[in-house]
């Protein structure tokens, strides 16, 4: 744990462990209890839908944390200069979460990525790993549903690679995203990076091979994480972070370089809720026909209308269907 006096190594109190399992049992429990979900017969606005899950999100009918995660604060007791006891967990202000890679469909369970950030910087490679935009639209969505800043960053902007990726960049940038081309190689908008993460507390991630140690080395030296290279036999990254880690920044703000991703299924958002995590979508959610529409195949949908006249991208509405129906692997 950081403290105003350093590094301390700490426990877990036993009560707090104990509390701990209660929750996680109670929470598991609930999940297998629960029943299907229904549609809502409100037309609530995009606003009023995306003020309601906030509302959801702080009230005290959420649950506590039933994991301690990377990022959390907590109230410690001293035991010595260098060891301590966790007393108790505070209140989480945010949280980036995902479904477990290891979660089933009786059993889900929440990794959270990291606590209490205020921004995401999505990491992909312009080449050698090919991007995955539909990985990146999940990506957005769990963003999104978590009210947090994304700022899309495409690495190895120094290595040949395919028009679509300038392309798909472009499309990112019209609907209002940040998208930073960077390289370690030429030092290519190394200071932007520099300046976005001051004062701000920072998840970077994305999938295994993008780049993401090498970037954090050249934001911050000092932190020496360990690089790796692109496995040549079958393309993909190789796994160099083994978890999310929490490092000081020398201009202010603390940075978190998760492992890397290959997988990435949304946590907890509600059928209904998934629209408003495509920012293109929101300024049409209104103007369905139906109240329930789920904007894949209905009659009358202003989604899908907007889709045929090419002001939404239709490559992005296959990411929300395939999200929506659940394949999102």
């Amino acid at each position: 744990m950081h403290t105003d006096d350093g590094v301390v190594r700490c426990t877990l109190r036993g009560k707090l462990k104990k509390a701990f399992a209660q929750a996680n049992s109670a929470h598991t429990q609930n999940k297998t209890n629960q029943q299907p979900r229904t549609k809502k017969s409100a037309n609530l606005s995009p606003d009023d839908a995306r003020i309601e899950r906030i509302e959801k999100r702080d009230s005290s009918e959420n649950p506590l944390p039933t994991r301690l995660a990377v990022g959390d604060y907590v109230r410690l007791r001293r035991l010595d200069n260098t060891t301590g006891v966790i007393e108790e967990i505070l209140p989480r202000r945010s949280e980036l979460s995902r479904r477990d890679a290891a979660s089933n469909q009786n059993k889900s369970v929440q990794q959270t990525l990291l606590a209490n950030l205020n921004q995401v910087v999505i990491v992909f490679a312009a080449a050698q790993p090919e991007p995955h935009f539909g990985l990146l639209d999940r990506y957005l969505t769990i963003c999104e549903s978590a009210e947090l800043k994304p700022i899309i960053c495409i690495n190895k902007a120094d290595l040949p690679h395919d028009k679509l990726v300038q392309q798909e960049a472009d499309l990112y940038s019209h609907i209002g995203y940040e998208v930073i081309w960077s390289s370690t190689q030429t030092q290519q908008n190394i200071d932007t990076l520099k300046t976005r993460l001051r004062d701000h507390i920072t998840l970077f991630t994305g999938p295994s091979g993008v780049g993401k140690s090498s970037l954090v080395n050249a934001i911050e030296p000092g932190m020496a994480i360990q690089t790796g290279m692109i496995s040549s036999a079958t393309g993909k990254g190789r796994h160099t972070t083994t978890g999310s880690q929490l490092y000081p920044l020398s201009d202010g703000g603390w940075l978190a370089d998760s492992a890397g991703i290959r997988a990435l299924a949304a946590w907890n958002i509600e059928p209904e809720e998934l629209a408003t995590c495509f920012v293109e979508f929101r300024p049409y959610l209104s103007e369905c026909m139906y109240s329930d529409c789920a904007h894949i195949d209905e009659e009358g949908c202003a989604i899908l209308r907007a889709v045929d006249e090419d002001i939404i991208d239709a490559r992005r509405h296959r990411s929300y269907v395939r999200i929506y129906t659940g394949e999102e692997r």
